[in-house]
């Protein structure tokens, strides 16, 4: 039997509308939930935490609760959920930098110490022996630089202010030979920027600080093959201490920090390594600053956590950021965050409005 052509339209445009009503019923992915942990054995902001060989995590340095910078650690244990002190340092240091090495020692670097003036010193931590010795010294004093382990082990350091004025220079740590090496200089002085290792093995450097401690909207992007910077697209919006992460296919979310007139961001853009250009990645729920770097979930997603009280998902899929339940004690600044290999993450310490910082940490658990 045939049917007209007006009725068929219809039944056409009803079939399209029953599936659209069934997309729009389809339920948003769950977001999990941030709940408090077990304290740490001492209040920290502005410290590192950096996984160890057996996926326990260290915890370095950092600003005592009263102001005091430390030269102890401690190890969480995730298994237990417990803390125990660890070694100490062989100076104290706060906004430092720390990277796993690939001999299984972590490499912990500049900062400033309890004089406030930033440190050129290195040290690392070995694992099986429990205990911290001095390296080699930088070539420059670096508070708030940044940290890259490149994918031939070589750690990358970038930036960072030497007391008076943001850096351009960039230097190498050579895991076997404990010493430092300047690279080319970056195109524009910067500290408080990030550093995300791209699925090539290119770094992009993006933001920061700038002279006259105006937040940067230039980016740029370090090649190790040839061991130069080059000058890439600028973000939309200058920024500086904020959070990036790499998303599942190459891309890079960049999220909230301090603008040009130093308020918190609510702005998020994603840097394209195909095309070399940044777009927008819609709007945080809360502005923020001083974040640790996301974290990328194992469905793609990324939890951006700190600089608030809240926690939020951004889902690449719909370039939007949802708040996920719990929250902090408050708005929490320099704190920690790592993910778990169950997929859990950790937040650890950090400052609040008024810079006193908290031995509590808290747990994502993503549902």
């Amino acid at each position: 039997m045939k049917f007209p052509q007006a009725i068929l339209l219809l039944l056409v445009f009803l079939a399209c509308t029953s599936a659209q009503e069934d997309l729009s019923k389809k339920p948003t992915p769950p977001l999990g939930k941030l709940t408090s942990g077990h304290d740490m054995t001492t209040a920290r902001g502005g410290h590192t935490a950096t996984f160890l060989p057996d996926f326990t995590i260290l915890i370095a340095g950092g600003k005592q609760e009263r102001g005091a910078v430390l030269a102890t650690t401690e190890i969480y244990d995730p298994t237990t959920e417990r803390f125990s002190p660890a070694g100490r340092m062989t100076v104290p240091r706060e906004g430092h930098i720390a990277a796993a090495l690939s001999d299984g020692k972590i490499l912990i670097a500049g900062g400033v110490s309890q004089d406030g003036v930033p440190l050129s010193t290195s040290e690392d931590y070995d694992f099986e022996t429990g205990k911290f010795t001095a390296r080699g010294t930088m070539h420059a004093h670096r508070l708030h630089a940044v940290a890259t382990v490149l994918r031939d082990g070589r750690v990358l350091v970038t930036g960072g202010e030497d007391g008076s004025q943001p850096l351009d220079s960039a230097e190498f740590y050579d895991v076997l030979t404990g010493k430092w090496t300047l690279v080319a200089k970056m195109a524009s002085p910067r500290a408080n920027h990030s550093g995300t290792l791209l699925s090539d093995g290119r770094v992009l450097i993006a933001g920061g600080t700038g002279s006259h401690h105006a937040a940067l909207a230039t980016a740029e992007i370090f090649d190790p093959k040839t061991n130069r910077f080059t000058p890439t697209a600028s973000l939309h919006a200058a920024r500086s201490s904020h959070t990036a992460a790499l998303l599942a296919q190459g891309a890079v979310l960049i999220a909230g920090g301090t603008g040009t007139n130093h308020t918190p961001l609510a702005s998020a853009e994603i840097y394209n390594p195909a095309t070399n250009s940044f777009s927008p990645a819609g709007t945080l729920t809360e502005p923020r600053f001083k974040l640790p770097d996301s974290t990328a979930l194992l469905d793609g997603r990324v939890l951006v956590v700190g600089g608030a009280a809240s926690a939020e998902i951004y889902d690449p899929k719909s370039a939007s950021f949802r708040t996920a339940d719990g929250r902090l004690d408050t708005p929490r600044y320099s704190s920690a965050a790592l993910q778990l290999m169950d997929g859990t993450t950790r937040i650890f310490g950090g400052y609040d409005s008024k810079g006193v910082s908290t031995a509590k940490t808290w747990i994502y658990r993503p549902k």
